[in-house]
């Protein structure tokens, strides 16, 4: 049984069937889209792991620029990020299955300059913060990847795609195959496996959810991936309707705003929100929800 709230996966396909039939958009516009999403990605992605740049000098690291203050490293986690994405991209759009050269080569990219050898496999004991258990043993770990990439291939729960992609990252970050960069790791593979379902737009956990994502994945540890799974849907979602706001030019509401157009208050809508029966997306530190969300969410609950 999918793990997904059923309003919540609703909104995810209807969301891709309209983005999909939009076909090409206009060039620039596009550059403008991946680039916007980029940023926001690589920036959460980093900061879930520690990194300290801001979002703007996430930016401005990735263009050539020495951000004052900042470690070396924390210029190469933001300046490595594209390099890998585009590897992803470029993967997505061929009929190759994820193998175990994929993940090696995401981590290679990842990773370069900030490890001895990125892509190789730790070779001793790992310990997961704030987790209850230990991962593998380094021997194991080859096994550990081969069962997991046989898992995806075979998908034998026929889990959807969305589900698909939260519970592997889990799976891969269980393993803890690496001496350091899993978690980045893990998310872009994550988003690789919803490229390869179809999934246009690059999903970001952000960094504001990253109280929610640890505590989700030790749910997880603990044999729980419903909040996972849904955070996950969540954050697919967010990245879908951004897209249609901008592709489609769609009328927006904040939360104040959206309550002088509904019978609830701002605070219930927030609750909503939260919970992923309002299709909201965030907005910087603000949920915003489109005119035609609101709406099917009123005539949903009518009575």
């Amino acid at each position: 049984m999918a793990l997904i709230k059923d309003a919540l996966y609703n909104r995810i396909i209807r969301k891709k069937i309209r983005i999909d039939r939009h076909g090409p958009i206009h060039l620039d516009l596009q550059k403008q889209l991946q680039q916007q999403k980029r940023i926001e990605y690589i920036h959460s992605s980093n900061a879930i792991e520690g990194n300290t740049l801001t979002l703007g000098e996430t930016a401005a690291a990735i263009n050539g620029e020495t951000i004052n203050g900042k470690t070396i490293k924390e210029h190469f986690e933001a300046i490595n990020h594209p390099h890998a994405i585009d590897y992803i991209e470029h993967h997505a759009k061929t009929r190759e299955p994820v193998t175990e050269q994929t993940i090696k080569q995401t981590h290679t990219l990842l990773m370069d300059r900030l490890l001895a050898a990125p892509g190789e496999y730790r070779t001793g004991a790992a310990r997961i913060g704030g987790a209850h258990f230990m991962p593998p043993r380094s021997p194991e770990i080859p096994e550990k990847i081969n069962e997991l990439l046989t898992w995806l291939d075979e998908n034998p729960y026929e889990h959807p795609p969305v589900e698909l992609a939260a519970r592997f990252m889990h799976r891969l970050l269980a393993i803890h195959p690496f001496q350091d960069g899993n978690g980045r790791t893990s998310r872009l593979l994550m988003n690789l496996i919803l490229m390869k379902h179809g999934y246009p737009v690059l999903t970001n956990i952000s960094i504001r959810d990253r109280k929610q994502y640890l505590e989700a994945l030790r749910e997880a540890d603990h044999g729980n991936h419903m909040p996972l799974v849904n955070l996950v849907a969540t954050s697919v979602e967010d990245s879908l309707t951004k897209h249609l706001v901008a592709v489609e030019e769609l009328e927006t509401y904040t939360l104040r705003e959206a309550a002088e157009h509904s019978p609830y208050a701002a605070d219930y809508l927030g609750l909503r929100a939260r919970d992923g029966s309002l299709g909201a997306y965030k907005d910087g530190r603000n949920w915003r929800v489109t005119r035609e969300d609101l709406e099917q969410y009123i005539e949903q609950n009518k009575g």
